[in-house]
């Protein structure tokens, strides 16, 4: 049996994280090599890693200085030796033939990468993702337009020699630029519709993601190629998708930055600019009326709309 390399980047999830190691060690497919980086976690991650470390020899823990998930899934790739590579975020957990079923879809179509559906939280219950393509076996082209707003890496089963040269950039949105490059080198993608992951809608990951970096702008370059792809290959659904996530990408960060002690208003302004001059697409696109309402007046005083976005955010206690 082939080595399928798991890669798991550890940060501030000490109450989901056994639950998340036991899905994996638990895999109905055996041959995995585990790899847990603990990205510098301030509570007991790290010494949780450990543990599993001492108990399963499949299991291989680096620990590292806090930079973000792409360092942590760079630090696993460097390392990898299997002949797969999978990733799971460590605040979810899978079901316990995800790989198998996954790997033998891989193996029977000659694929470079299989997708499996997933379940998400709705309130206190677990729901099958309805948003998924029903023909099983996709081109690349066809995948990318099935999938651009669901651009994840921990439902997927990636052939290493695909990959093996591809590292996460660090930026927003880094699952995207990952996961587009990847479908752009390969021919087949399996599609599973059969949901084999939980995906978690963590408070404590979404609070750490509101803080505005400089360089998620780096992403909108990112975009201006993703878009280029998709007019030379006549991806016009794909082109809109891409626009789309675009306009919500720069509400949410003009949000976060809204949140900053002092907001860093050079990027303020440029985000509202490019929202400005799409200022209907947007409010067609958008489906809360608090966003549309906090877009509005940040275009009439960003200030008004900042005070307004915190006083929300406390309420809501987020």
């Amino acid at each position: 049996m082939d080595t399928i390399s798991v890669i798991v980047p550890v940060y501030k999830v000490e109450p989901y994280l056994k639950q998340c190691v036991d899905s994996i060690i638990n895999q109905t497919y055996k041959n995995l090599e585990i790899i847990l980086v603990d990205d510098g976690s301030t509570d007991n991650c790290g010494k949780i890693c450990d543990e599993y470390a001492s108990k399963d020899n499949r299991i291989k823990v680096l620990h590292i200085e806090n930079g973000g998930p792409a360092i942590a899934r760079n630090a696993g790739l460097d390392i990898a030796t299997g002949k797969y590579i999978g990733y799971i975020d460590s605040d979810d957990y899978i079901e316990p033939d995800m790989y198998e079923t996954l790997y033998n879809a891989m193996v029977k179509n000659d694929a470079e990468l299989v997708v499996c559906n997933w379940y998400r939280q709705d309130g206190g219950n677990w729901v099958t993702n309805t948003d998924y393509p029903k023909k099983e076996l996709l081109t690349p082209n066809e995948a990318l337009e099935s999938f651009y707003s669901h651009m994840y890496v921990w439902n997927k089963l990636f052939r290493k020699d695909v990959v093996k040269n591809l590292r996460f950039v660090e930026t927003y949105a880094q699952d995207v630029l990952y996961t587009f490059t990847v479908f752009s080198r390969i021919e087949k993608v399996v599609c599973l519709d059969k949901s084999l992951c939980y995906y978690r809608s963590n408070p404590a990951s979404r609070q750490h993601t509101k803080k505005f970096k400089r360089n998620f702008l780096a992403f909108l370059k990112v975009q201006n190629l993703e878009m280029i792809y998709a007019e030379k290959h006549k991806l016009f659904n794909l082109k809109e998708k891409i626009y789309n996530f675009r306009l919500c990408l720069l509400a949410q960060w003009l949000g976060f930055i809204s949140l900053q002690e002092k907001p860093d208003m050079e990027s303020a302004n440029f985000v509202l600019k490019e929202l400005k001059s799409n200022l209907f697409k947007y409010l067609t696109i958008s489906d809360k009326i608090s966003k549309k309402c906090f877009l509005l007046v940040s275009c009439i005083n960003f200030n008004l709309a900042g005070k307004i976005y915190k006083l929300t955010e406390k309420i809501n206690g987020n």
